[in-house]
């Protein structure tokens, strides 16, 4: 397990806290407080900065500035820490010690890939459920961006030492299917010869379902060519359903996606559990039955309305099936936690479905991340998607055109709460332009740096990495000890995006650094020393892509 930096300072100043307490008689306030440390926005303040002074004037009246001199006179001399300081308004300032800044190369490297990893969540079982993408068409960018966005934080959880599942919800029941397979149907028999027949006004009329049609017909031929759209409906919806799902398969494959589990809302409804949970609910008390339908209770715990869970045709809803489903993980899986994460348009649902778990007593095993959607820009043009329409964007058809490292890096650009333009033209370009180019050409760059090193026969091995003592050097340092912070916060947070600025920002500094200092040169022990350092920001560097799913070349 990687000790952060910040988890040094936190330290320091927790014992220069509870040491204020006791000299100065502050009592319960004090000791109770949780210190919290942050970044100052300005290096001239520190590496670190904690605001309990701020927190602490009112409970103990007395000026946050008095308060913060008291704590930074009494934080215990630590290998690491330089210097502490109280600022205003009521700042406590720590700066770490270069020395021991420049030590922490030989600490990264010597960790390899287990550089930025903790136990955190040792011993629990989480499961990521993400893209679950309607089985009644290929995968589009309508639903591209949860892909990367689930598939990152299920590795962050995994390096954290959660025992992660990945799944894939398979909405593969209700009236949608009986469209879907009615369009399939009527595709089959214009095929066939047949003429007159239109596609359902809510139904199918892209391309890929003359494709479905066809392979149907290559298959039986004209034996069905006697019946109806609505007679053939329920038997090809379920044969062109399977043929999407392999689709959906080979789609994930190529994003780098490998799920663990396709969970089908059918063998959810055909084991019964639907029912069991609705006798669950029951037995709560969180169930009333009225106009014929199953309501949840909702109003009871806080919303404004009640929800349908089974319509007064008997038939289950969508949020009925949902909270079962979500229950079957949690309780008979035995889940600590599941995550889901679904597009913004679903925020009705998600707050029913929280509502949904607290009645089942599960509030808090369950979150969700909601992502904003993608707009494509083409040649400056916003290229709208409406795949009932049949005009639509395959993730398929992203991939191949911008390649799987820049696809999964662009869908990862933003906050999953902004909406995200995707630059097709940007996206493309080998140039230090296009973002996740200038992140891997630090890495290759590296990789060059040591082949060149080799040449001359010239090994990092027994660096003194003492002799690190310039700002541009331990800048680097510094900078590569924010990853394993930057692990724990998107573990805590699910700020997936943060990898990506991360990862700008180290290979920004590394070119900043390699441009104005030699990395092999004459000086045969300060060039082992760099090596070193290069080393780890290649390590650090190769680890923020692994996360994301990026590869990280060793030429370009």
């Amino acid at each position: 397990m990687t000790a952060t930096a910040r988890d040094l300072v936190h330290d320091a100043v927790t014992a220069g806290v509870l040491a204020a307490s006791d000299a100065l008689g502050w009592g319960d306030p004090a000791r109770a407080a949780a210190v919290e440390i942050e970044r100052p926005a300005e290096k001239a303040h520190g590496d670190y900065a904690a605001n309990i002074a701020m927190r602490l004037a009112k409970p103990l009246r007395r000026p946050p500035l008095e308060i913060a001199k008291a704590i930074a006179e009494r934080v215990p001399v630590r290998d690491g820490i330089a210097s502490v300081d109280a600022a205003p308004p009521g700042f406590i300032n720590v700066r770490l010690d270069p020395a021991w800044l420049a030590r922490q190369v030989e600490v990264i490297v010597s960790e390899g890939d287990r550089f930025g990893r903790n136990d955190a969540l040792n011993g629990r079982r989480f499961q990521v459920e993400f893209v679950s993408a309607n089985p009644t068409g290929p995968v589009t960018v309508a639903n591209a961006r949860g892909g990367p966005i689930g598939d990152v934080l299920a590795n962050v959880l995994a390096f954290s030492g959660a025992d992660v599942q990945r799944e894939y919800y398979i909405n593969d029941a209700g009236t949608q299917l009986d469209v879907f397979g009615r369009s399939v149907a009527v595709r089959y028999l214009e095929l066939g010869g047949k003429t007159g027949l239109v596609i359902p006004d809510d139904g199918y009329p892209a391309d890929y379902v003359v494709d479905l049609a066809r392979a149907l017909r290559d298959k039986v031929g004209g034996a069905f060519d006697d019946q109806t759209p609505e007679e053939l409906a329920p038997q090809f919806a379920r044969a062109a359903l399977d043929t999407v799902i392999e689709w959906h398969k080979a789609t994930m494959r190529k994003f780098r996606i490998a799920f663990d589990s396709f969970y089908r809302e059918t063998a959810l409804m055909e084991s019964g559990y639907f029912m069991k949970t609705i006798e669950a609910l029951r037995e709560a008390g969180h169930i009333e039955e009225r106009d014929g339908a199953v309501w949840l209770k909702s109003r009871e715990l806080g919303e404004d309305i009640d929800s349908v869970l089974i319509r007064s045709t008997g038939v289950p809803t969508y949020f009925g099936v949902d909270v079962a489903y979500h229950r079957e993980a949690l309780v008979d899986r035995g889940l600590d936690r599941k995550i889901d994460v679904w597009g913004a348009n679903t925020h009705g649902h998600a707050r029913r479905m929280k509502t949904a778990m607290t009645a089942l007593g599960l509030e808090g095993r369950w979150v969700v991340v909601l992502y904003q959607f993608v707009r494509f820009l083409h040649e400056g043009v916003l290229v709208n998607m409406a795949r009932r329409r049949g005009q639509f964007i395959r993730l398929d058809d992203v991939i191949d055109t911008v390649g799987v490292d820049a696809a999964r890096w662009f869908f990862l650009m933003a906050s999953a709460d902004r909406t995200l333009d995707f630059d097709l033209e940007l996206a493309v370009q080998q140039s230090n332009d296009n973002p996740v180019y200038y992140v891997q050409y630090a890495h290759a760059r590296i990789a060059s740096i040591f082949r060149t090193a080799a040449e001359r026969g010239l090994r990092s091995e027994g660096a003194d990495v003492a002799l690190l003592t310039d700002d541009a050097e331990l800048d680097l340092v510094r900078l590569l000890l924010r990853f394993p912070e930057l692990v724990e916060e998107v573990r805590d947070k699910h700020n997936v995006h943060l990898f990506t600025g991360y990862g700008l920002e180290l290979a920004g500094a590394f070119h900043g650094f390699y441009k104005g200092n030699r990395v092999v040169g004459d000086d045969e022990a300060r060039s082992k020393a760099r090596l070193r350092l290069v080393e780890a920001v290649a390590l650090t560097l190769r680890q923020t892509l692994g996360l994301l799913g990026v590869s990280a070349p060793e030429s370009m």
